[in-house]
């Protein structure tokens, strides 16, 4: 009934990572930044990406995150607002709710909270209809 796809849909270039928050750091505050994303370390407090984040396989983030890509193989307490993808690898953790186009999860992930599913919208269509009621 189920098949199991090898999917990576974030695809990084590990050479094109803007930050890097490493294993032996720790974050305590608010974080925002451009581009491309990686935490090992250990995060408390907010963080906001316009781009892609990795979260690494010994990290843990007590966190509400926003970007627009983001794959989990650490552990994440905290909600999560992401625009595009989602991918809790299977060492990945999440205790928190996640609004999100599209969610990928691997067998063996934990995941314990809400997920709200977004439609992509084409705003031209959206236009138009918004454009016909006013009629």
């Amino acid at each position: 009934m189920f098949q199991k796809k090898d999917v990576n849909i974030l695809d990084i270039n590990p050479d094109k990572i803007d930050t890097i928050i490493g294993k032996n750091t720790t974050i305590e505050g608010n974080i925002k930044s451009q581009g491309t994303m990686r935490i090992d370390g250990n995060v408390t407090g907010k963080i906001e990406v316009q781009g892609s984040m990795i979260i690494g396989d010994n990290s843990k983030i007590e966190a509400d995150i926003k970007a627009d890509n983001i794959s989990i193989s650490g552990e994440i307490t905290g909600n999560l607002t992401v625009k595009n993808q989602v991918q809790i690898t299977s060492n990945g953790k999440v205790y928190g709710d996640i609004e999100v186009q599209n969610l990928i999860i691997d067998e063996g992930a934990i995941f314990e909270g809400k997920c709200k599913m977004n439609k992509k919208v084409n705003n031209s269509a959206d236009n138009q209809l918004k454009k016909k009621d006013n009629k």
